[in-house]
């Protein structure tokens, strides 16, 4: 039985081993980066590998660099869960340095399976049960002479836009304290943003490698289910199916975002996990002139200030390129939301909090949402009806008649009615013309700390992806202005819908100033390829009209 005590020396004694790893480091990875070292950070992953190719460079100092920068990051961010440094070290003196990452460090969401260390999700029943074996996905990645380094934070049902947890704590924005970096994939977006590293990789069910990207400040792509390894690794959902969690990339930059989501496709993941497509690579070229598609607003929540000038900036720079720009409407984005979040969560949270002892204190936005989605039926249907009556709100009264813990009949008839809504979306698509769509990540920049608990249901512009499992990229555009960016004058939040109210009481341009804002690049399914073309020449054509987004801590 988990008593408080127990719960308490659990939690110390973690972090006190965190801690004495970190220690254990400092003589080596506590100094200072050398010339030599400042140069391989610089380079690009493809120079890097090539480099380690020809013996130019050794693994053991690529290590020593990227190290040297995570506990940097993990100083200034709080970004860091187990601390694998000594034994990258001796990967590094046997991995393959003709492989397709021969020597580079890849760091790894706390969920992933890797041998020798736990995988708490930051749940205290979860330490000290080191794994006995690789994942797919880190064999995959050893096989290609990748070194896996560190893991990164995450919050501990991992639904939520936020990254905190009871044994590695809070990880902070590394743009502006006080605020987030995301989640649920937040501790790698910390750490790539920073500086820490180059390359990471996390997974996505509701918007958790986008949304820390726009969070943060870096790249990513959310590939379609089937194209990355997912098999082998750890979630406190075990079993949710109804929006399946995607394994992606994270990156630094661009370009290498792409040399690796390829390298990974490259070593026929197929031949490693059982649940990927045999999908090769393939060499796309897009047309001279697209048609593309704008999201506005995902119907539920209008985009904030600093994001609506992000996307409109975006628009600008490709139509200037002589792109064709349509608006794109989706079916129901009430829907989508109502859908998809009722699939994520369809056992009230059962699953995830099971694993939760009574003394563990979790999420605040997921703690409201399940003290909703577990309230008895009726008072729900009264509640809904109260909002519709008496203020015409809608979207809450629609997720509020749905929020409720499923039979598998109801389970049945939401899986339905998603098979339905993609079919909606398809042809939509079709219809419209377009080639891509281009939308906000999400309607704010990052949250302040506890936000999640004012903005748990605003997630539409995010999810929508994942329930229709396009392909959906993000990459940093600008970064929010106090002056730009503030609220209008006539701004009224009593007017907007709850779920809008929510997200709007989080929005304040000046303590926000400096954070970054992205957009959101999608392809249909499996697309993947072409969608990291569009997001090349989006990148471009921003830098023509002299938007060009400034990383962090260059060295």
């Amino acid at each position: 039985m988990f008593t408080y005590l127990k719960y308490k020396k659990i939690i110390a004694t973690k972090q006190k081993e965190r801690a004495d790893r970190i220690a254990e480091l400092i003589p080596v990875y506590g100094t200072p980066l050398t010339s030599e070292e400042v140069q391989i950070f610089r380079t690009p992953v493809a120079e890097l590998v090539t480099n380690v190719h020809k013996g130019v460079v050794k693994p053991i100092d690529v290590l020593h660099a990227y190290g040297k920068r995570a506990l940097k990051a993990q100083e200034n961010t709080n970004c860091l869960t187990e601390i694998m440094f000594k034994d990258a070290e001796k990967q590094a003196e046997i991995c393959n340095t003709h492989g397709s990452l021969a020597g580079v460090p890849i760091s790894f969401k706390d969920t992933v399976s890797i041998k020798g260390y736990d995988c708490t999700l930051g749940i205290a029943m979860h330490a000290f049960k080191p794994l006995q074996n690789d994942a797919p996905l880190v064999r995959l990645l050893k096989d290609a002479g990748a070194l896996p380094y560190c893991k990164t934070n995450i919050p501990m049902t991992l639904l939520s836009y936020e990254s905190y947890n009871n044994i590695w704590g809070r990880t902070e924005n590394p743009h502006v304290k006080g605020f987030t970096p995301g989640g649920s994939s937040g501790g790698e977006a910390a750490l790539l943003a920073y500086g820490g590293g180059r390359v990471g990789m996390g997974t996505d069910v509701a918007g958790s490698v986008r949304v820390p990207s726009h969070f943060a400040g870096c790249y990513t792509v959310r590939s379609s289910f089937g194209r990355i390894p997912r098999a082998g690794n750890s979630t406190p959902t075990r079993g949710q199916d109804g929006i399946t969690s995607i394994y992606s990339p994270m990156t630094r930059s661009f370009d290498d975002l792409e040399y690796v989501f390829k390298a990974i496709i490259d070593m026929k993941p197929w031949e490693y996990d059982y649940t990927v497509h045999p999908i090769p690579w393939r060499d796309v070229a897009l047309p001279k002139k697209l048609k593309i598609g704008v999201m506005y607003s995902d119907g539920v929540v209008d985009p904030s200030p600093a994001c609506a000038r992000a996307l409109q900036l975006t628009v600008d720079a490709l139509a200037k390129q002589g792109h064709e720009i349509v608006t794109f409407t989706p079916p129901s984005p009430v829907d989508a939301l109502r859908i998809a979040t009722q699939l994520i969560v369809a056992d009230a949270g059962r699953v995830a909090t099971s694993q939760i002892a009574w003394c563990e204190p979790y999420d605040k936005g997921v703690t409201k949402f399940l003290r909703i989605a577990r309230l008895p039926r009726f008072i729900k249907k009264i509640w809904a009806w109260l909002y519709l009556k008496f203020k015409g709100d809608t979207v809450i009264a629609s997720l509020l008649s749905n929020w409720n813990e499923k039979t598998m009949p109801e389970h049945m008839g939401l899986v339905w009615e998603r098979e339905g809504y993609r079919a909606q979306y398809f042809s939509a698509w079709k219809t419209s013309g377009i080639d891509f769509l281009i939308t906000a990540p999400n309607a704010t920049p990052a949250l302040p700390h506890d936000g999640m608990f004012q903005s748990f249901a605003s997630i539409g512009y995010a999810v929508m992806f994942n329930l229709v499992d396009y392909s959906s990229g993000v990459i940093p555009v600008t970064k929010v202005d106090k002056d730009l960016d503030a609220l209008p004058a006539t701004f009224n939040l009593n007017k907007l819908n709850y779920v809008a109210k929510g997200a709007y009481r989080n929005y304040n341009a000046e303590r926000m100033h400096g954070l970054p804002v992205g957009v959101q690049i999608v392809g249909p399914r499996l697309e993947e390829e072409k969608v990291l073309k569009m997001m090349a020449l989006t990148i471009s054509a921003l830098k023509d009209i002299g938007v060009e987004y400034e990383l962090l801590n260059e060295v």
